[in-house]
């Protein structure tokens, strides 16, 4: 352990945390993949509902797509399983395939977590190299006078 517990001390470690946490999340974008499948093998398209992978800053990147206005629209829901898209195809499902619904839900929820806790860390990691980068600058310049 280093400085206050952190795994690393310079920028070595800092750019080696950074590309193992990288490939964790690659191992992650995998499941999600694995979880996309499984649920368009169950449902296919027939659900106004699709599982997408979204890249964005909300640290929430595995969510429900509404289509239930068109294939074409990008709405996503964000009220969860408590949105009226949701209750309407829980309530439309025979018994078994919502227990299947219900379960790719568990696992979206989790994989979401996970996957939003790497790419936090992935960023703050990103943003501590670039202030480490500019603190040694700064001592060169410091130890060259």
């Amino acid at each position: 352990m280093s400085l206050y517990g952190l795994p690393f001390d310079g920028i070595k470690g800092i750019r080696a945390e950074k590309t193992r946490l990288e490939g964790e999340e690659a191992k992650l974008d995998t499941d999600v993949a694995s979880l996309k499948r499984a649920f368009v093998e169950v449902f296919g398209f027939s659900l106004p509902l699709n599982l997408v992978r979204v890249r964005n800053n909300a640290y929430s990147p595995v969510m429900w797509r509404d289509l239930s206005k068109g294939r074409k629209a990008r709405v996503l829901m964000k009220g969860g399983m408590s949105g009226e898209v949701w209750q309407g195809v829980l309530s439309s499902l025979p018994e078994d395939k919502r227990r299947v619904l219900l379960e790719i839900e568990f696992k979206r929820i989790h994989l979401s977590h996970a996957l939003g806790l790497l790419q936090y860390e992935i960023t703050r990691l990103k943003r501590l190299a670039g202030e480490f980068d500019t603190w040694r600058q700064l001592m060169r310049d410091v130890n060259q006078h």
